[in-house]
């Protein structure tokens, strides 16, 4: 069956909507009133996702006690400045790079801003591939907005490094995937490049390309429509994103696949479906809302309709399955983690299975638009409430870090008079990377044998033995039992110079009980060596 190429239309307005401008039609009628025409389609959605970006950044920026541990290692990475990271590709570091020249309290306002910035350019796309799907407004805003109902966009895609840029990117990708084959061969070199961005985000992406390139493969007229000088340069721009990657994983032992291979393990679990339940419930409910409306969910009767819908329903879901089972087989990871990006698109390709339902909706539907924004107005409330009143510890989590990494910096000056470049040891000592004013550097090289998730690309003893470490123990063990021997062994010419007992606590609270952290120093190369200290200090 031939693939139909449809028109752009709007039914709610009753005239051609504008699209995004491929090939030469754009050129000569983008005028004064075609770009007049654009600014007022997208006027609306713009400002709902730029004021969504804004409020949810300036509440978690405020409120949130601490970045989470993926920022520590997203800085790392940046700072790296490789083709690859031991857990992801190079987009996730990439993304964070701007940053580095950022100090203080400014880092964590970035990541915040980064991920709320790449969900609202997310929002967006869903709202564009809803609009080309359904051809109506209402169910464009209808799709977009009931992702607020869940977590996904705002709380649960803060633990990330990753998931946030894939919300940006999907979206799109499927858009620009429907117009190179249905609207015009012009828009292929762009879909390269969005899906070359995805990929290098996070491996999952392929889940999304094979399955699209096993459909090119069984259907005769989606190989026709990959005939055009446009596909060949859009798979050009996405090898010339890949490979790089491909070549510093052959560096490196391939030691992104490797690390989620030590994540789990052989064992059947229920994993899998509630990981599956959790994620989707948006669409669930966005489902119900509509039944209640009196829409029935149906194919659109139109071919022209039609197809997309079906082609982006292959490509979305039918990777699904095979994830899904082998969630299921092997137990271990985050299963909720790689769903979440599969659920952003998902609103999209529903609402195209009620643009024909039937007239006479319009007033339920706007309701159910208000009934999702109100939703949206909920969950930051309840948001900013549970972390004001710290409930569950959640406004002041690990919030004795950054006290903890002020202090330390604060007494390797006053010993030695010189910035702090290096800090290693136990893991604690990844979150003064982040939290010492700075940044110091991870006392770590890369080790094809242990494959550490965080490291100093270039490090070298020379340059440790001239600027010093600082050395962090196990918590609870004081310096009397402490062993430094493990993050020693990769630098034998370093000594010690001085242990010191500090009290600390995770989180900055009242009830939570002080930890003995020892601490070591290795004094710089130029800097004689000080006299100890007479008893510990406190980090509160």
């Amino acid at each position: 069956m031939a693939l139909p190429i449809s028109p752009v239309r709007s039914a709610e307005a009753g005239t051609d909507s504008v699209p995004l401008p491929f090939g030469k039609a754009p050129r000569a009628a983008l005028g004064a009133h075609a770009w007049e025409r654009l600014w007022v389609q997208y006027r609306a959605p713009l400002i709902y996702v730029a004021f969504f970006g804004l409020i949810w950044t300036l509440v978690s920026g405020a409120l949130d006690p601490t970045v989470p541990y993926d920022a520590v290692e997203a800085l790392n990475w940046a700072r790296n400045a490789e083709w690859g990271t031991p857990k992801n590709p190079w987009l996730t570091g990439l993304a964070f790079w701007p940053a580095i020249g950022l100090r203080g309290p400014a880092q964590g306002v970035y990541w915040y801003a980064s991920h709320f910035a790449g969900v609202a350019i997310g929002l967006l796309g869903v709202w564009q591939l809803a609009l080309r799907l359904t051809h109506r407004r209402d169910l464009a805003w209808l799709a977009m907005l009931s992702l607020n109902v869940s977590g996904v966009l705002n709380i649960d895609i803060l633990p990330y490094n990753d998931n946030y840029l894939l919300v940006m990117l999907w979206p799109w990708m499927l858009y620009l995937l429907v117009r190179a084959v249905f609207d015009t061969p012009a828009a292929w070199p762009l879909f390269g490049a969005v899906a070359g961005l995805a990929a290098m985000t996070k491996y999952s992406t392929f889940a999304i390309i094979g399955m699209a390139c096993v459909l090119a493969l069984v259907s005769p007229a989606l190989r026709r429509r990959c005939r055009t000088p446009w596909f060949a340069l859009a798979v050009a721009m996405f090898l010339l994103l890949v490979l790089p990657n491909l070549w510093w994983l052959a560096h490196h032992d391939f030691a992104a696949f490797r690390w989620v291979g030590d994540q789990i393990r052989e064992r059947l679990n229920p994993r899998g479906a509630k990981a599956a339940a959790c994620a989707f419930y948006p669409v669930a409910v966005l489902a119900i809302v509509a039944l209640l409306c009196g829409a029935r969910l149906r194919w659109p009767p139109s071919a022209e309709a039609r197809a997309p819908l079906c082609l982006l329903a292959q490509v979305l879901l039918l990777p699904l399955v095979p994830i899904l089972a082998y969630f299921t087989v092997f137990d271990g990871g985050r299963v909720t983690e790689w769903l979440q990006p599969f659920v952003v698109p998902a609103p999209a390709l529903l609402v195209a299975c009620l643009a024909g339902a039937g007239p006479g909706r319009d007033l339920c539907v706007r309701r159910a638009i208000a009934g999702f924004a109100g939703a949206a107005a909920v969950v930051l409330v309840v948001y900013a409430f549970f972390l004001c009143a710290n409930v569950k510890n959640a406004g002041q989590k690990f919030s004795g870090l950054k006290t903890l990494g002020v202090v330390l910096e604060q007494r390797w000056h006053d010993r030695y008079g010189a910035p702090l470049r290096y800090v290693g040891g136990h893991p604690v000592s990844h979150w003064l990377t982040f939290y010492v004013p700075g940044n110091p550097q991870l006392l770590a090289a890369w080790s094809s044998a242990t494959r550490p998730n965080i490291y100093t690309r270039g490090i070298d003893e020379a340059s440790v033995r001239r600027d010093g470490a600082l050395l962090v123990g196990t918590p609870e063990v004081r310096c009397d039992d402490a062993d430094f021997g493990s993050v020693l062994a990769q630098w034998p010419t370093l000594k010690i110079d001085a242990t010191e007992d500090v009290l600390f606590s995770f989180h900055r609270n009242a009830k939570q009980r002080q930890k003995h952290l020892c601490v070591a120093w290795v004094a710089p190369a130029a800097s004689a060596p000080p006299a100890s200290p007479a008893a510990p200090a406190a980090a509160h």
